[in-house]
C-alpha cells in the first residue's frame, strides 16, 4: 500500500485517493472520528473473531482493522455511519466491561504509515472508504459473540 511513499505527505495521498479525509501531524496521518467514519475499538482476540465473522458474511469488500506491534494491543476498526437506533445503556455497559467502546466524534484515528508490521500496521487494509462496515454492524457483532445466547440465534 505504502511502497512507494516517503513522507506523510504521500501516505496521505494514498488514504485520500482511497476516499479518506486524512490530515497531517508531527509527520503522522491521521483522521478525525466523525458521524460518517469512525473507529470500534476493541481488545485483540474478540477483534480476530468479530474481523472472521464479518468477512464471513461476504457482503463486505474490506473490514479495515489497524493494531500496534506491541503485545496485547487492541485491534482499531474503521467504521461507517451507524445506522438504526442506538445501542441501549445495557448493551454499551455490556461492551465496555468487556473492553469494547466506540470512538467519540473529534477524537484522532492514527494511521500506519507504513506496510511493515512494526509500529501502528494494517491487519488488514481498507479499499475505500465507502466499503466498510457500519459501527453498529461492528459493534453489533461483538455483542452478539460475548453473549452465547445472543451468537446461537444469530447462526441459526
Amino acid at each position: 500500500m505504502f511502497e512507494r511513499c516517503h513522507s506523510a505527505r504521500e501516505v496521505a495521498e494514498v488514504y485520500r485517493r482511497r476516499g479518506f479525509i486524512v490530515s497531517c501531524a508531527f509527520d503522522r496521518v491521521f483522521l478525525v472520528a466523525s458521524l460518517r467514519l469512525g473507529a470500534v475499538v476493541m481488545p485483540a482476540p474478540l477483534g480476530g473473531r468479530v474481523r472472521k465473522a464479518l468477512l464471513d458474511t461476504g457482503k463486505f469488500e474490506s473490514v479495515p482493522v489497524l493494531t500496534h506491534a506491541r503485545p496485547d494491543r487492541e485491534w482499531v476498526f474503521l467504521v461507517g455511519p451507524t445506522w438504526g437506533a442506538g445501542m441501549s445503556t445495557p448493551t454499551v455497559a455490556s461492551l465496555e466491561a468487556h473492553g469494547v467502546r466506540v470512538l467519540d466524534a473529534r477524537q484522532r484515528i492514527w494511521l500506519p504509515m507504513t506496510d511493515h508490521p512494526t509500529g501502528w500496521h494494517w491487519i488488514s487494509e481498507p479499499v475505500t472508504a465507502t466499503s466498510i462496515p457500519s459501527r453498529t454492524t461492528v459493534a453489533c457483532r461483538a455483542r452478539d459473540l460475548l453473549s452465547p445466547a445472543r451468537s446461537s440465534r444469530a447462526r441459526r
